[in-house]
This record gives structure tokens, sequence and C-alpha cells, in this order.
């Protein structure tokens, strides 16, 4: 958690200081990657039979607060497959991500929150770079979906579950190179 909190801040100042077509390119190239490992890797690949310890995981865990920041993901669209190739089998690495969302938006946030946007720029109701009925919709939305997501993540069979999300993944991360390509 410490390396997550420490690395989602430092995203925070990076992902202010690029222009959002750049962040589209980060995310595109990025979700593409993921997507197709989700989509066409094996249960077979591994980096290893058990989660790592020491140096590794101290590498990983800021790794995936400082690249979900940007993307402006919670941290299981890498937290799953980090875990999955470390063969935590998918439910628990799903659930286990989903914890990864809170301690990378929390301060991801309050970081946000404390970007200095220029006036004529923002929408009314804005903090810093955060839209407050944005943020207020997203956190019902989240508040509301979330239990149906862990029910249906729950009844349905692990491997279609991994492909499905492949496809959601793949599919946004190509909408988002259209859009950094300017199309």
């Amino acid at each position: 958690a410490p390396g997550i909190v420490i690395a989602a801040v430092i995203g925070v100042s990076v992902a202010a200081s690029l222009r959002s077509v750049v962040l589209q390119g980060i995310f595109g190239v990025l979700g593409m990657i993921i997507g197709l490992y989700l989509g066409l890797g094996r249960d077979s690949w591994r980096l290893g039979k058990n989660m790592p310890t020491g140096v590794t995981r101290a590498a990983l865990s800021p790794a995936i607060g400082f690249l979900s920041v940007p993307m402006g993901i919670g941290g299981g669209s890498f937290g799953v497959p980090t875990m999955s190739l470390f063969n935590v089998p998918i439910h628990r690495a799903v659930a286990t991500a989903a914890g990864f969302g809170v301690i990378v938006a929390v301060p991801s946030v309050i970081g946000f929150l404390l970007v200095d946007i220029d006036g004529a720029n923002r929408p009314p109701y804005t903090i810093g770079a955060v839209n407050l009925v944005a943020f207020g919709i997203i956190i019902a939305m989240a508040l509301i979906t979330a239990p149906w997501g862990v029910k249906l993540a729950h009844a349905v069979d692990p491997k279609p579950q991994k492909r499905v999300f492949a496809v959601f993944l793949t599919l946004v991360a190509i909408n988002m190179l259209r859009k950094a390509a300017g199309y």
C-alpha cells in the first residue's frame, strides 16, 4: 500500500503536466497491452508460483500506483494481470485489486483537488481538476453497481470473465488511440 500511495501522488504530478492527447495515447497503448494479455494470454504464462516479496514487490506496487493515475483507473487493470501472472486465481485477484482502487483514488483525488486549472477553462463546481458533480455521480454509481459486479463476477466462469474484460478494455484502448491520433 505505501508504494502504491506514494507513486499515485507522483502520478498526479505527471498526469497534471501532460496534455490530454498524450494521456489518451498512454491509456491506449497500456490498455491494448493489458487487453491483449488478458484476451490472448495462456493460463500457463507465469512470472512466479507466488506473489513476490522484497525488492520485486517494492518495485511492482509503485508501478501499479503510478501507471493507474494517468490512465484514470483504480489499479485493477494492472493489479489483476500482475497477480494472475503470479498464479493468483482470477476471483481473488479481482477482489484484491478492488482494494487498490481506494489506495490509488484517495491520494489521487486529493492531489487533483490541488492542481491549479485556469478558471476560464473549468466547468462550474470544479475545484482544482475535480468536477464535484461528476465526482458525486461516479461515487453514487460505484456504490450502487459494485455489489452487482461482485455478484456477477462470482456467478461467471473465470475464463469467459477474463475474455469479456479483455474485449472491453481493448475496445476502450482502441478508442483512446483513435482520439490521440486526432480522429
